[in-house]
């Protein structure tokens, strides 16, 4: 887990029950502060892990998100080290649109063609799906991968920095999280998605009428 010194209490939570109902799939638990980078310090989070554990498995998470046991029950079931070797959650990320409309938007994304990586907001609901890109709020990633991304990173990036970077492609840029599903791609490695396990995700934002704007009709005319 990476944060700046802060965990949110629910995620504490969370965790304590996990631990108690559910200690045979409960290994180490490594955490790093936040530099500001996030690349940085997602590298470090898998440097650590796997110099400091033999987990099989990663579970790499946010700390401003919430996972009940049920949820860490789907994304451990879903989990195969050769099928599925990485599993994401679903996870909302918020954005202001052109209309200036707060849009929830689920980090899974497909690649389409003209259009690149986009979020996939018909998903099924409640389903195992393949994805070619997720954010990485909430992976669940086989010790195998990271060691294969290990062992194919470039002389310059170096060992310790094998796994997150951002970075262009082409003229767009791209964060450390869909660099690191393109990686998955270029090797063969699927990536899936449980969206039957859906992890509230706690965000700060200025409300203001932008918010108000989209439900003040209904609320004025209730008929309608």
């Amino acid at each position: 887990m990476i944060n700046d010194g802060k965990i949110n209490a629910q995620l504490v939570i969370d965790l304590i029950h996990i631990a108690r109902q559910r200690p045979e799939r409960f290994d180490a638990f490594v955490q790093v502060s936040n530099s500001g980078l996030i690349a940085r310090s997602r590298n470090i989070l898998v440097k650590n892990y796997l110099a400091q554990t033999d987990a099989p498995w990663l579970l790499m998470m946010d700390a401003d998100e919430r996972l009940t046991v049920p949820n860490f029950d789907k994304l451990i079931d879903t989990a195969h080290d050769k099928e599925r070797p990485v599993v994401s959650a679903l996870v909302f990320a918020a954005f202001f649109n052109d209309d200036d409309h707060l849009r929830p938007i689920p980090t899974i994304y497909n690649e389409i063609e003209g259009r690149g990586l986009v979020p996939l907001d018909d998903y099924p609901e409640d389903s195992v799906i393949k994805i070619d890109a997720s954010g990485t709020g909430c992976l669940l990633i086989h010790r195998s991968v990271l060691l294969k991304l290990q062992e194919e990173t470039t002389a310059h990036q170096g060992k310790d920095w094998a796994w997150f970077v951002d970075g262009a492609i082409n003229g767009q840029w791209f964060g450390e999280d869909l660099l690191f599903s393109k990686r998955l791609a270029s090797l063969g490695i699927p990536l899936h998605c449980n969206t039957g396990a859906i992890l509230a995700h706690k965000k700060y934002f200025w409300l203001d009428n932008r918010h108000h704007l989209p439900f003040r009709e209904q609320a004025l005319n209730p008929e309608k």
